[in-house]
């Protein structure tokens, strides 16, 4: 009998841990539906100065009002550190039914009279759109990308990884478990998982949190992933196995904002 009850109690726990997880996909499709984030990446050509391009992108921004909206960071660290991100900024995430209308608005805006800028650099692999995943992200951030009660962040860090070939269960089961028990913890930094679509490499997961310092990505941020990282191990002696066999690569950079190179909607 008390087996029986154990078997009944464990079968309600888990028709309990369902139905949460249930209502966290529900809550996900309507609060954000299916949404990306939209970016192009530009190096600066060689024999340009880097006061005249901005100087240049500050004038080409005259056509970026509305749907052609677009949020500009400076890449301060990492492989493509130097470089210039251009992110769709009219909504954010980009909603699939505005994607048609954000990308050509900022395909075929209205040109800008005496407008040099479009010849003073190279484009990375064109318009990059990513998926946004609320499964595996925390503390969502729902305005600019990523808003800090309520101002713009100063910085956004973004980790990369590289899904081997066949690595995508194991990744998605890892990512998964780091996410649940990170999000019982109290902390209140965002992190915004996604998972590239279309342009380039597309077997790559991204997370990314937005700070006002870069202190705040170091010893908080690096404590609170030990301790997460810590019990992961403690209740799966596979875990070493499961990573080697997800991604096989890692790396960061760091965006730096720039709002005087940005436009508003």
């Amino acid at each position: 009998r008390r087996q029986r009850q154990m078997c009944i109690r464990d079968s309600n726990n888990n028709e309990v841990k369902m139905k949460k997880i249930l209502l966290m996909i529900i809550f996900c499709s309507f609060a954000f539906g299916q949404s990306y984030h939209m970016q192009s990446m530009l190096s600066v050509k060689d024999g340009i100065k880097r006061a005249d391009f901005e100087k240049a992108m500050i004038n080409h921004n005259k056509s970026h009002k509305g749907l052609a909206a677009v949020n500009t960071f400076s890449v301060v660290n990492g492989p493509n550190a130097g470089k210039y991100v251009r992110v769709a900024a009219a909504q954010w995430p980009t909603p699939l039914d505005m994607v048609d209308s954000v990308f050509d608005a900022h395909s075929n805006h209205e040109p800008v009279p005496y407008d040099k800028w479009g010849s003073m650099f190279n484009i990375d692999g064109g318009m990059e759109f990513w998926t946004i995943r609320p499964d595996l992200s925390r503390n969502m951030p729902t305005v600019e990308g990523a808003d800090i009660n309520g101002e713009q962040p100063n910085f956004i860090t973004i980790y990369y990884y590289g899904v081997q070939q066949g690595g995508n269960a194991n990744t998605e089961a890892v990512f998964s478990r780091f996410n649940e028990i990170a999000i019982q913890s109290d902390s209140a930094r965002p992190w915004v998982a996604m998972t590239k679509t279309l342009g380039g490499n597309v077997s790559v997961y991204s997370y990314s949190t937005p700070h006002m310092t870069m202190s705040e990505v170091l010893a908080p941020a690096q404590a609170e992933f030990a301790t997460v990282l810590a019990q992961m191990y403690s209740e799966d002696s596979d875990l070493d196995t499961k990573v080697r066999n997800g991604w096989s690569w890692i790396w960061s950079e760091t965006w730096r904002f720039r709002p005087e190179l940005s436009t508003t909607n």
